[in-house]
């Protein structure tokens, strides 16, 4: 059974300004949907499933995880993680504030993790709490679920169970705070929600993130990776540095659609009508994300940042 929802992976929230697009989503039936252990040697695995996609590394201190998913996932992903390694978990890095890759923040720290976040996405988590004025659904007052590192800019280095493990503060992307992960010695690049696989991204403009920020990250994205780096995206499969060129070709075709569109005069409602994207929908329309909810974001972003076409 599937129990539908409009959730809001742009984090529009009460009191936030100007008003993003709504996603719906059809939630999954947590006890089913999938979870799957993805062995990437050296240690590592990804955790794959409905929400972000989770880095997993173990090590005799205990084990950092990158990302935390839904709440409601907690429980299985702790039954997969011991199977994984007997060691609690010590570290959470957070890439981002949304829900679907920070829910499971509080229950972790809760058993001794510290978590891990940049400065923007822990002044967005509190936000978010605070505006939750009936404390009931996502990001209900929890001290626990707030980050209690922040990495305010530039790379910090972790060295654990045989990894150099680089934080990587982006430039404003996919949000204002987001962070990479690099794992230099099994040559494994984590990039959060700057890099969806396969399918349209989501782009939260309400909290600093743009397409042309998106797109201009895609070159440092590349730079990071060796012929043989497989990146882990924010949703999707295992991807390499090839798939990343071709996912910023898509989306430098997509702002030029809509930037085209906005110099002609048309309204956000004329250009949906248009239909300006059933060519790319053949490729990157068969998940989540759908051309008239693409379509809006980058309208409302390119609009709000008075950008042309270039």
């Amino acid at each position: 059974m599937h129990l539908v929802c409009a959730v809001v992976l742009l984090g529009a929230l009460a009191g936030a300004a100007g008003a993003a697009p709504e996603l719906p989503m059809d939630l999954p039936d947590w006890r089913t949907t999938p979870l799957v252990d993805h062995d990437l040697g050296h240690g590592l695995h990804m955790l794959e499933s409905f929400g972000g996609n989770i880095g997993v590394l173990p090590g005799e201190q205990g084990v950092l995880l990158v990302d935390a998913e839904w709440p409601e996932l907690n429980e299985r992903v702790r039954a997969l993680l011991a199977r994984i390694s007997p060691k609690p978990v010590r570290y959470v890095i957070d890439t981002h504030w949304h829900w679907d890759h920070v829910g499971g923040n509080g229950a972790f720290a809760r058993g001794g993790a510290l978590i891990i976040s940049s400065r923007e996405t822990r002044d967005y988590i509190l936000e978010a709490q605070r505006a939750n004025r009936d404390n009931t659904g996502q990001y209900t007052r929890d001290p626990a679920a707030v980050p209690a590192l922040a990495v305010d800019s530039g790379t910090q280095r972790l060295y654990l169970a045989g990894q150099t493990v680089e934080i990587i503060h982006a430039p404003a992307a996919h949000t204002g705070g987001d962070l990479i992960v690099r794992f230099l010695e099994a040559d494994v690049l984590q990039t959060g929600d700057t890099f969806f696989h396969g399918f349209y991204p989501d782009i939260d403009f309400e909290h600093g993130g743009s397409i042309d920020g998106m797109i201009a990250f895609y070159d440092t994205l590349y730079r990071l990776c060796g012929p043989n780096t497989r990146v882990i995206p924010g949703h999707g499969p295992m991807a390499n540095r090839e798939d990343i060129r071709i996912y910023q070709a898509m989306l430098r075709e997509v702002r030029k659609r809509v930037a085209a569109a906005i110099e002609r005069g048309m309204s956000e409602q004329q250009l949906i009508a248009a239909h300006p994207l059933d060519d790319l929908d053949k490729v990157w329309g068969g998940n989540l994300v759908k051309q008239p909810y693409l379509l809006a974001i980058v309208y409302e972003d390119l609009k709000a940042h008075g950008a042309t076409a270039h």
